[in-house]
């Protein structure tokens, strides 16, 4: 079984979040998080297995960050294959033998449409550089998370499709009044996606509260993910400090999938704790 027709039959619990994690282990935030699969891989392999152990069925890559636009502020634009790659393998070692997905995770470039112009670079070819280097290094999906503008989307879900027509989770941060950065209304950016025959779509990187609003019930002819940060942050002696606990969480993932969602997992501050608590709210579903 493959896991479009898994999803068709149950829903699955995602993993959390990676970077807060490191920050909490006390890597800083002017590190590159991605460098840490090649300098540090015994780190990044023993948070997936914490994911894995948690009840998670599908673990991302330590990649959000991985293109050649974010790696090139701390000088290793020139090492995108070798990053993605350590990382899909690390993943993959991960998984080995057990029934776990591994999504390649891609982030937006972090520039606008203007600046991509004005600087000479080719969105789509950033993309298709780490979307490949996941690919060649054993992912067995890619996942677009984060993405805030629907243009971008659109090029890095078309640099995935140019190279096959593998699953791709097109995952959005829109605001509480349903839309993305520009203007565009979430909805519209569903549709627009299932145009070009995206099979699974969601939102991330927002509050419990606002994503329950934000994922609206599933139309049926795509499906829908949902990774919610745990609560808004506050700081605290240097440190982010995540108001939700494992239990809120798993109250809102019983929400998410009354309204359609196939996929839960976590996004900022979420902990293996709290995958563990919606893997068994999942569970507790779907045993009824």
């Amino acid at each position: 079984m493959d896991l479009l027709d898994e999803l068709q039959k149950q829903v699955l619990c995602g993993d959390g979040a990676i970077g807060t994690l490191l920050l909490e282990q006390g890597i800083l935030l002017e590190r590159c998080f991605e460098e840490l699969c090649v300098i540090e891989p015994e780190r990044i392999e023993k948070i997936h297995l914490e994911y894995i152990g948690a009840g998670a069925r599908i673990i991302k890559t330590n990649t959000f960050g991985g293109n050649a636009v974010r790696l090139a502020r701390f000088g290793l634009e020139k090492r995108v294959e070798e990053i993605n790659g350590a990382a899909a393998r690390i993943a993959r070692r991960t998984a080995l033998g057990k029934a776990i997905y591994v999504a390649g995770s891609v982030g937006p470039l972090g520039l606008t449409a203007d600046e991509a112009r004005d600087r000479g670079i080719d969105r789509g070819d950033c993309f298709r550089e780490q979307i490949g280097a996941l690919l060649e290094g054993g992912v067995d999906l890619i996942f677009f998370e984060t993405f805030t503008d629907l243009e971008e989307m659109e090029i890095a879900f078309q640099a995935r499709r140019e190279i096959d027509d593998g699953l791709a989770i097109c995952s959005f941060a829109g605001s509480p009044d349903g839309r993305l950065a520009a203007g565009t209304l979430l909805v519209e950016g569903f549709a627009k996606l299932r145009e070009l025959n995206a099979q699974m779509v969601g939102v991330n990187c927002v509050s419990p509260e606002e994503i329950v609003q934000l994922i609206p019930p599933g139309p049926g002819d795509y499906l829908l993910s949902a990774y919610p940060n745990a609560g808004y942050p506050t700081s605290h002696e240097g440190r982010l400090l995540y108001p939700s606990r494992p239990e809120d969480l798993a109250k809102v993932a019983r929400r998410l999938i009354a309204g359609g969602a196939r996929l839960v997992g976590g996004c900022c501050g979420t902990t293996p704790k709290h995958i563990a608590s919606i893997a068994a709210e999942i569970a507790g579903m779907q045993e009824k």
